[in-house]
């Protein structure tokens, strides 16, 4: 049997020699009897679990006589939500993974190439995210929809991310309200609360600027600085307007411009970057945005001489491809696989207060696939000599 107890409600196992070698999640699965394997993962993306005292993911490798730590309240009747929620997938067979659940909000890992609202003219070419709610949770209630969160906040007074533009189309039956944005091509946490208590609890922190982000970023060239704050405000116009500034967006997108620090005419806005590893021609950003601004950290790093390493609207508009980063392919078909096509930018981590206890939550979301092998590929064939901030980095 394994040597389990009880301190403080916290209730640790300890891993047996035959599953030495085991994924953590599949360990805790086998050592608690009342966890599946599916209540297990949940936790871990909860956050919940410890091993050796140390928060880990589900898939990290674990060592006979290794400890394994979960709330008591984190089993039975009180598991987080998503164990035993549908599961939530495009029609394509994309999952959209939770990352933090109860009977009151859902922090969801949001994937590239997915956008959260449908158009206001209800067409788009995509699937979003509102037809993956509407698919999953059937209810009986025909007049809910999802909401414009900022409708219910003081005029004016809320932050531009937690005011999503109303979807009147939308048919979702059940209170489920995005609370902040996600531009189509960017990964990672993305806050939903699953009722109206709960909307407004959240979008007053909005409004106080009590949620705390970070995300990471890969951006062209390498800043003279380590850390850096911006405070441009940033003047939004339509694709027409702004022609004259060499840009060339398609008209009818909104494109933002970083005025001098100060100009009225901008919406105050300000992002805190920091250097996590640097580079080639390309470095490794976390990057804090403190207001919720439209492309806010694409227009900052932009302005600053240092856009994402593909960005159509303010960077380079072609993709990346193998060739400039691995010389054996240079001329060779291999040399024209594209290593990134998309904004590499991703919502790595969200700290918010719960609505209904009131206590912290941080969640975070793992780099996805593509970024993983990206900085892969630039830390193999363009490192730098002074790269050494291994300590901050995420893995």
């Amino acid at each position: 049997m394994p040597l389990m107890h009880s301190t403080a409600s916290l209730r640790t196992v300890r891993v047996l020699p035959s599953q030495d070698g085991y994924r953590a999640d599949r360990a805790l699965a086998a050592l608690a009897p009342d966890l599946s394997r599916r209540d297990a993962k949940a936790l871990f993306k909860a956050g919940a679990v410890r091993l050796n005292g140390k928060a880990v993911a589900g898939s990290q490798q674990v060592k006979a006589g290794d400890t394994l730590s979960i709330p008591d309240s984190a089993t039975g009747p009180n598991a987080p939500a998503s164990a035993s929620a549908p599961r939530l997938a495009t029609s394509h067979g994309k999952q959209i993974g939770r990352l933090y659940e109860d009977e009151h909000v859902v922090v969801l890992n949001k994937p590239a190439e997915i956008p959260v609202h449908r158009n206001p003219d209800g067409n788009n070419k995509r699937e979003t995210l509102e037809d993956v709610l509407e698919k999953q949770f059937r209810f009986s209630n025909a007049d809910f929809r999802l909401r414009n969160i900022g409708q219910d906040a003081a005029a004016g007074n809320a932050a531009e991310d937690a005011v999503p533009s109303e979807n009147r189309k939308s048919k979702i039956e059940n209170a489920f309200f995005f609370c902040h944005r996600l531009d189509m091509e960017t990964t990672g946490c993305l806050l939903v609360a699953k009722h109206a208590r709960a909307r407004d609890a959240i979008i007053r922190d909005f409004e106080n600027r009590r949620v705390r982000k970070a995300y990471l970023a890969v951006a062209a060239g390498t800043p003279p600085w380590e850390r850096l704050t911006v405070k441009r405000p940033i003047l939004y116009a339509r694709g027409d307007e702004v022609r004259a500034s060499g840009a060339r967006p398609a008209r009818a997108v909104k494109l933002g411009i970083a005025l001098e620090d100060g100009d009225p005419r901008g919406k105050s806005c300000e992002t805190k970057f920091e250097v996590l590893r640097r580079y080639k021609g390309f470095t490794l950003l976390r990057c804090e945005p403190k207001t919720g601004r439209m492309h806010q950290i694409r227009v900052h790093l932009a302005a600053e001489g240092f856009p994402l390493a593909y960005d159509k609207l303010y960077g380079r508009r072609s993709p990346l491809r193998a060739r400039e980063f691995i010389p054996r392919t240079e001329g060779r078909p291999a040399g024209e696989e594209v290593v990134l096509n998309r904004l590499p930018l991703h919502a790595w981590k969200l700290s918010f207060r719960h609505p209904a206890t009131e206590k912290n939550v941080t969640v975070e979301a793992p780099l996805p696939k593509d970024l993983k092998e990206f900085l892969r590929l630039l830390k193999k064939y363009r490192p730098t000599a002074n790269s050494k901030a291994e300590a901050r980095n995420p893995k």
